[in-house]
């Protein structure tokens, strides 16, 4: 099994941290009160949550399991319908690692052939600086890394694994730093779409 190292998730300008044991990555980004941007992940989730506050289940070392948090300068209100866009672009980030088939299913499955590879939930709560209207939004990702045949019996659907899609093996330190990237670069621009009148109404 390849082991979380946060000197090998490559994501420049995110503060990265790693741990072995948590109840959930969001849980925890939620409560920070730096401006800085994080990315948490965890080795195994006691306490992952999906939409509609479904259980996520994160066996230790089969997934990649993890939050961003970022500072956003829009209001909350401007978030709707960005979990489709981090959506597109986690599936675009798998896609270039070499995975076939990755689709999303609105608003936040990450699909293969119609079962499910991963999930998506965003999290946001006020977070402006001075005059400016702003948020702060948590990015949780859960990707199913190694197969579980189990889980999907649990779950009672059907669930894909990166490793029957990838055509050659990568760590899961490389996959969070792919998907991470393209996320960064999906909030980036969601964030400046809505910048240019917030200047102007403060």
């Amino acid at each position: 099994m390849d082991r979380l190292d946060r000197t090998r998730i490559d994501v420049p300008g995110l503060e990265v941290r790693v741990v072995d044991r948590c109840t959930s990555t969001n849980a925890l980004l939620m409560m920070e009160k730096t401006d800085l941007p994080v990315l948490l992940a965890a080795e195994k989730q006691t306490a992952g949550r999906g939409r509609h506050g479904r259980r996520w289940h994160s066996a230790r070392g089969a997934g990649a399991t993890f939050s961003i948090l970022r500072r956003m300068n829009c209001e909350q209100r401007r978030l709707a319908g960005l979990s489709v866009a981090v959506g597109l672009s986690a599936a675009r980030a798998l896609r270039r690692l070499g995975a076939r088939g990755v689709a999303v299913k609105w608003p936040n499955d990450l699909m293969v052939s119609r079962r499910k590879l991963g999930g998506i939930l965003i999290e946001t709560r006020p977070g402006g600086r001075s005059s400016v209207p702003g948020s702060v939004v948590v990015v949780g990702i859960g990707i199913n890394c190694r197969a579980q045949p189990r889980l999907g019996v649990r779950l009672g659907r059907g669930v894909a694994a990166l490793e029957q899609v990838l055509r050659r093996r990568v760590s899961r330190n490389a996959i969070i730093g792919a998907v991470a990237r393209e996320v960064l670069c999906a909030l980036s621009s969601w964030e400046r779409t809505w910048e240019q009148p917030l200047e102007q109404a403060a």
